[in-house]
């Protein structure tokens, strides 16, 4: 409820703060459904930057309409991902890790190298979408846009780890538990490599709204260091439950925003706060949650 009343009592910058923070929680939640196989992604700003930049030429070299270059950057990245998992995600630990870091810096030196992408200068004045006739070109009228696309793929992935798929997911986490699940019968590069591309689909379709929301892209927008806020926040937040990446993501994209002009001291703030939580509440932020939980009930039966 307070997100849908938000636009009629928040100023422009606090719109401006709602926008980033559901674009950054979506970010972690795709992120997450990685995570939860027991793989550690280096790499996801290289496919939010690839998304991006599929909508930018579409809409402003190719004149086609930003839905469609939407759709575009959600298509080109769930593509190249598969392509990239059926490959990598036979691979474990810091191997996988390293694979998807190369690709994403890859994907900036490919962008920053060709003049026609905009080179290291990028490129400006991208459209917004218009909606029955009305341009979203204003932060009130954007934020529902971004509201809606984050509840939905929220939704979208908060669903599927209560299905079959999103329970044998979990038996991936190990090499053994893997090999386990195949001698049942499941096809586990498969799965890895579907739930790799869908993650992936998600944060290019965010990349390119995100790119539409700038009205501008470069390859310095989504950069390694993207990569590492978004594994932050959901340590911070927590990865044995779902809401602990929308818990870490939310509150540090807050602070981090409070901290914009503070420049790499941001980074360190972001690594204090990673550093205090492991040591103090190794399950995240979330595992505090379900310590306050269970102690009510227990007061309760009590």
């Amino acid at each position: 409820m307070a997100l849908v009343l938000m636009p009629a009592v928040a100023t422009t910058y606090w719109m401006h703060i709602a926008i980033v923070v559901l674009l950054n929680i979506t970010y972690t939640v795709a992120l997450f459904s990685v995570l939860r196989m027991g793989y550690l992604s280096l790499g996801h700003a290289g496919f939010i930057a690839l998304g991006a930049y599929t909508c930018v030429v579409l809409t402003v070299r190719l004149d086609i309409s930003p839905w469609w270059g939407i759709l575009g950057a959600g298509v080109m990245s769930g593509t190249v991902a598969w392509g990239l998992g059926a490959m990598t995600m036979r691979l474990r630990g810091i191997y996988f890790s390293l694979a998807i870091f190369a690709f994403g810096e890859i994907v900036v030196a490919f962008f920053r190298a060709f003049d026609w992408f905009g080179g290291p200068s990028g490129i400006a004045n991208v459209p917004r979408p218009v909606f029955f006739g009305h341009a979203l070109n204003n932060h009130f009228s954007f934020y529902w846009l971004v509201l809606c696309m984050s509840l939905f793929f929220m939704a979208l992935l908060y669903r599927l780890q209560y299905t079959r798929y999103g329970a044998t997911l979990l038996t991936l986490k190990t090499e053994a538990s893997e090999r386990l699940a195949q001698s049942v019968g499941i096809d586990a590069a498969r799965l890895k490599t579907a739930t790799f591309a869908l993650s992936c689909a998600v944060v290019g379709t965010m990349g390119a709204v995100h790119a539409q929301y700038l009205m501008f892209i470069n390859p310095q927008v989504f950069t390694f260091l993207t990569s590492t806020d978004l594994l932050i926040y959901a340590m911070v937040g927590g990865v044995s439950h779902f809401w602990g990446p929308v818990l870490g993501a939310g509150l540090l994209t807050l602070l981090g925003e409070q901290l914009f002009s503070a420049g790499y001291w941001k980074t360190l703030v972001y690594a204090l706060v990673l550093m205090v939580v492991i040591l103090s509440l190794p399950g995240g932020l979330v595992s505090l949650l379900d310590r306050v939980r269970d102690k009510w009930f227990s007061n309760l039966r009590n």
